[in-house]
């Protein structure tokens, strides 16, 4: 099994159409009053790819994840597929809300869970950890996003833990 993680900054602007309309919408569904993607700060796109070999030929899959971070929101959006150009979002895609002043960054701990059958599991600095309850949500977990070593990855940790910092209610 192959992975490979590739990560990078980005911009609301650069969440591709389809699925910026999913994420506004979905927002709209769970009660926010206004665009979630207007006061993006920080973004970190990670597309993950995975490669196996079967009997009957090498299988490969691609996970695209973006987290973007605006001053009361951590915004957490996954979805399958190898084209943004499309104009619909797969049906596996999904969203999550984060309200800051309820976040926690944890730290991830040794041996995190492999995403597919053969792959090594994910080292623990190459993982962005965020315990809450998601808007809509019933219970509090933990959220490992695989996101790589990168220093955009680097940036954007530390701009989320300082906005976590700030909305904490002194």
């Amino acid at each position: 099994m192959a992975r490979n993680l590739t990560s990078w900054a980005v911009t609301a602007d650069d969440v591709p159409p389809a699925m910026a309309r999913f994420i506004r919408h979905q927002g709209t569904t769970r009660g926010l009053d206004r665009d979630p993607l207007a006061d993006v700060t920080h973004g970190l796109r990670v597309d993950e790819e995975t490669m196996a070999r079967r009997p009957v030929g090498p299988r490969s899959e691609r996970h695209t994840t973006e987290m973007l971070l605006t001053p009361e929101l951590l915004i957490i959006s996954y979805r399958q597929g190898v084209d943004d150009a499309v104009e619909h979002v797969s049906p596996e895609a999904r969203v999550t809300f984060h309200r800051l002043d309820q976040v926690e960054v944890a730290t991830p701990t040794v041996g995190l869970a492999k995403r597919a059958p053969g792959a090594a599991p994910t080292p623990p600095q190459s993982v962005v950890s965020v315990t809450s309850t998601p808007l809509g949500g019933a219970r509090r977990a933990t959220r490992h996003v695989a996101a790589g070593i990168g220093p955009e990855v680097t940036r954007f940790r530390a701009a989320l833990k300082d906005a976590v910092e700030r909305a904490r209610p002194a």
